[in-house]
């Protein structure tokens, strides 16, 4: 039996942790290496709790929308189309990384839609830049 301190404690982090997890309208959210990838397949890594599914996500899994898969705080965000060009993201998807600051502007399907303030992107390595490295 365990003991009521324990049963107590779990009750009240599982009634507090949707709301430390979930980003509201207005909420100021900063990004550092952030996994740019499909946003089906950040559902999928977040759902597993694995980061697989963004490294084998196909590019045409991007015509569902490029998503932001926070990996520190596992967490999914969709840029505001307006900010970020699509280009941009293509360049780096499969390997690249963005940091970001941006303001959660609305909810869409549970994801939170962010408006960029400032972004930098990094793009995925070439093939063979690790080569030698060993």
């Amino acid at each position: 039996m365990r003991p009521l301190s324990f049963v107590w404690g779990v009750a009240i982090f599982c009634a507090v942790l949707p709301q430390i997890v979930l980003a509201e309208v207005g909420e100021e959210v900063e990004v550092t290496s952030g996994a740019i990838t499909a946003l089906t397949c950040a559902m999928e890594a977040k759902q597993k709790g694995s980061l697989e599914p963004l490294s084998q996500c196909p590019m045409s899994e991007t015509l569902s929308g490029f998503a932001i898969y926070d990996v520190a705080m596992k967490e999914i965000y969709v840029l505001s189309p307006a900010k970020v060009a699509r280009y941009e993201l293509e360049r780096a998807f499969g390997g690249g990384r963005i940091d970001l600051v941006g303001t959660v502007a609305k909810d869409a399907d549970g994801v939170p839609v962010l408006d960029v303030s400032e972004y930098s992107i990094s793009a995925r390595p070439k093939p063979g830049a690790f080569k030698g490295c060993l």
